[in-house]
């Protein structure tokens, strides 16, 4: 393992000198009017506008952006996700956000509060259609329940459940106004 080492290190030497060469008549002045504060400034400079930057969305090849290190961008990448229904994938890159979360600036927190909102929405409606539907087992028969699950079983796409609550209570009041309304706006679209 040891004469491994030496061997590459030997042979990085040897291509190094190889490599540079040709060219240390250019870089060796260049070298020595470089100081190393401007290159440590340029490598922060960089970093902080690589953490600014949004960087693109591209859900399909599921690309975060050129810096990958950029809560914005995870939580970017989070929505892009969401908005294409895939719940799971979303809720892992607001994850990847959270844990890259070092300085908590205004432009991240907005960003970061905004995916967690979109992205949590779906399990916070389907926590409220778990107490609706304790309340309509007792109450089996409460048309603004089944209204109110009707509504909300439609936000989360589960249309064949939304259907059922609303044909309970259209059956229970079908005059009622608030019934026809929510049977014009919800199922008129489907």
């Amino acid at each position: 393992m040891a004469k491994i080492g030496k061997k590459l290190v030997k042979y990085s030497r040897v291509l190094g000198r190889r490599i540079y060469s040709p060219v240390k008549p250019v870089v060796n002045p260049l070298l020595k009017r470089i100081k190393l504060v401007y290159v440590l400034g340029g490598l922060v400079g960089l970093g902080l506008v690589g953490s600014l930057w949004y960087g693109w969305r591209v859900v399909e090849n599921e690309q975060v952006s050129w810096w990958p290190w950029s809560v914005k961008s995870h939580a970017g990448m989070a929505l892009g996700w969401f908005e294409n229904g895939d719940e799971e994938k979303a809720i892992l890159e607001l994850r990847r956000a959270n844990e890259l979360v070092l300085w908590e600036t205004a432009g991240v927190r907005e960003s970061l509060k905004k995916a967690e909102d979109k992205v949590r929405e779906p399990e916070r409606i389907r926590r409220e259609i778990e107490s609706w539907e304790k309340v309509l087992e007792e109450k089996p028969y409460y048309r603004d329940v089944l209204l109110r699950l009707t509504l909300l079983s439609y936000q989360i796409y589960e249309d064949e459940k939304a259907q059922e609550y609303f044909e309970r209570a259209e059956y229970l009041d079908p005059n009622n106004e608030g019934v026809q309304k929510i049977g014009e706006i919800i199922f008129s679209s489907l």
